[in-house]
């Protein structure tokens, strides 16, 4: 998820945590707590695009690494504020929690996130919410900034973060549940269309839980189509889109191809481009797939077999889609997720 939404729920489980003894310092904390996961970032300068990205949510991200960040955390933090008011197991109570809660919420997401490295490096993502998604984030930032006002011994802070923290928490249930209906729509409409599929991905488009995408794998070729909850039927239009996987016979050995392909999870097509080999991540769809379903996939990597580079390592960059975010484009993806025909432009 983004950094907003988890420094509001690691503020919120310093609340609860230790709100009642230190009071906004518990918020402060928290909040600092809950964005350290994603410092892995920092390793992306020295890795290639591929790597970072495949890299990205790894041990950081796990169960042991707030194991065993927090009493290191909470030592440093006895240091400056001392064990007055809370100690040291307090805050080790604190900084697990507030760390463990972000990549559990990361596992709602498409990306992916290595719960259990280093015993295995297996991506948990259920694909049930965006990684930007304001119905989550902004009610749950309100309450947790309306608890701030309150002394920390009133009743009345606790509850006004009990209630953000519950209302996130129940619409992280709903989006569960549209996932399972959307995929069950999807698949029956696939299904009436003669469409023979082994295997179906389906995540919510950027910023709402209302308009979905869905990757179907078939034997040689991939099937791509969008549903709205808000449409008004559920005859979907699916486009092919060619697996290519022989393109990239020749770099399987080389490990950035290795693991992006496993980042992919296999829903993953190539193509060439001026002699550049193209892998495309279908799971994040395309720039503007409800209206071009020709346009730029929004993970894209070019590998540039001609290309000299320290190592000897495949030359791999990510490459940005062609696409601009202008009011005409966010009026079509309004009115795509309104359930209204949508027109294409190819």
């Amino acid at each position: 998820m983004d950094t907003v939404s988890q420094i509001t729920l690691g503020a919120a489980v310093g609340e609860l945590a230790l709100g009642k003894k230190v009071g906004n310092k518990a918020m402060l904390w928290g909040g600092v707590v809950g964005t350290i996961p994603d410092l892995d970032v920092v390793f992306n300068r020295f890795l290639d695009d591929a790597s970072s990205v495949a890299l990205h949510r790894g041990f950081s991200h796990s169960i042991l690494f707030a194991i065993i960040l927090a009493p290191i955390l909470a030592y440093l933090i006895c240091k400056i504020h001392g064990e007055r008011k809370a100690t040291r197991k307090d805050w080790i109570y604190l900084v697990f929690w507030a760390t463990l809660t972000h990549p559990l919420l990361d596992c709602f997401t498409t990306y992916g996130t290595q719960l259990f490295n280093p015993f295995s490096t297996y991506p948990v993502a259920f694909s049930t919410i965006s990684v930007i998604d304001p119905v989550y984030t902004i009610p749950f930032l309100i309450c947790v900034i309306l608890a701030m006002f309150f002394r920390r011994t009133p009743p009345r802070r606790r509850l006004i973060t009990l209630v953000g923290l519950s209302v996130s928490s129940l619409y992280l249930c709903l989006t569960i549940v549209n996932k399972l209906y959307v995929t069950s729509v999807f698949e029956d409409s696939l299904r009436r269309q003669g469409i023979a599929f082994s295997r179906i991905f389906t995540g919510p488009t950027l910023f709402n839980n209302i308009l979905w995408h869905c990757v179907a794998e078939g034997q040689d070729q991939f099937w791509e189509g969008y549903y709205s909850l808000l449409d008004a039927d559920h005859d979907i239009r699916f486009y092919p889109v060619a697996k290519n996987h022989e393109l990239i016979e020749p770099y399987r050995d080389d490990l950035p191809v290795t693991r992006l392909i496993r980042f992919t999870k296999g829903y993953y097509a190539a193509a060439e481009d001026s002699g550049d080999v193209i892998i495309n991540d279908l799971r994040y769809g395309r720039a503007n797939g409800w209206v071009n379903p020709q346009a730029d996939f929004v993970f894209s990597f070019s590998i540039n077999p001609e290309a000299s580079v320290p190592r000897g390592d495949l030359d791999i960059q990510r490459k940005v889609p062609n696409f601009q975010v202008n009011a005409k484009t966010w009026e079509q993806f309004v009115e795509r997720i309104k359930g209204k025909e949508s027109y294409y432009t190819y």
